[in-house]
């Protein structure tokens, strides 16, 4: 009866928001603190640690965009 247009908009303000903050809880509790964990456990010295210092800034900023971009 319904093609796949019909369903396009049918994702509810509260299952978006309930998404929304189930990513932002993955990022923060445990993407950022895992990471931070294995690059202090690790070896890493001069600009490669330098780089992969900023991967946890450009998470939270990830989450931020997609925050943001949802608006």
């Amino acid at each position: 009866m319904f093609g796949k247009r019909g369903f396009a908009g049918a994702v509810s303000t509260i299952d978006f928001v309930i998404g929304m903050v189930i990513i932002v809880i993955v990022i923060a509790a445990v993407a950022i603190p895992t990471i931070q964990d294995v690059l202090n456990a690790s070896n890493i010295t001069g600009i490669p640690a330098t780089i992969l210092s900023v991967i946890p800034t450009f998470l939270g900023l990830l989450a931020l965009v997609m925050i943001a971009r949802a608006m």
